[in-house]
């Protein structure tokens, strides 16, 4: 972890001791160190994993991290490695239905695709935009919500203060760490972000992590 992400953990960890079990098992959080290296990349492998970073999520919505990851096996087997827009087109809705995905998440990936091919969407500038500008812009998207733009911003940017009330895990994270009987809502979860910020996504991640231990 770099300097900065090293400086907000110890902070997240002095203002939050209840993460502190969590943290001597899980470790540090990984998504920085990976993000920091693929702010790094040179500008043609920084578009691939831009590309694959907004892909990833769509194909995970509402799937097991199992089911998901054998079909981004199966997707970049057809598209001969990493998923590009030029590869997802030409292999169009048909040739993704066949590798398994649902129709919704074929029309998601090739709407993604058409955008980015058409210049309409321009990866590298999001890198200069905040959160909020990002999250509205991917929400224009057909089959983009807000986790699948949390996400992004989470594991392919590593923006700090990424929050992601409603998904599963964290919510189920969040009440075995603060002892709930009942899982909080989205809703409800949402109002806990001002706890955590401006380091949320270090919360994110390791209500994730509660649930292995």
């Amino acid at each position: 972890m770099g300097d900065h992400g090293g400086t907000a953990l110890a902070a997240f960890l002095l203002r939050h001791p209840e993460f502190s079990s969590v943290h001597a098992s899980a470790g540090e959080p990984g998504f920085i160190a990976s993000s920091t290296m693929t702010l790094a990349l040179d500008p043609p492998r920084l578009r691939e994993r831009l590309f694959g970073g907004l892909a990833v999520p769509i194909v995970h919505q509402q799937l097991s991290g199992q089911v998901a990851r054998v079909l981004e096996s199966r997707i970049g087997a057809a598209c001969g490695g990493e998923p590009s827009p030029e590869a997802l087109l030409a292999l169009g809705a048909d040739g993704l239905r066949s590798l398994g995905l649902s129709a919704s998440k074929a029309r998601a990936l090739l709407g993604l695709a058409e955008e980015v091919d058409s210049g309409r969407l321009e990866l590298e500038s999001m890198l200069q935009m905040d959160d909020d500008a990002i999250s509205a812009r991917l929400c224009e998207l057909w089959g983009f919500g807000p986790w699948s733009a949390h996400m992004f911003l989470l594991f392919t940017l590593g923006r700090m203060d990424v929050w992601a009330p409603a998904d599963l895990g964290v919510r189920k994270g969040y009440a075995k760490l603060y002892g709930l009987t009942e899982l909080p809502t989205s809703r409800e979860l949402a109002a806990e972000k001002e706890r955590y910020s401006p380091n949320a996504s270090i919360a994110t991640w390791y209500l994730w992590r509660v649930l292995e231990f």
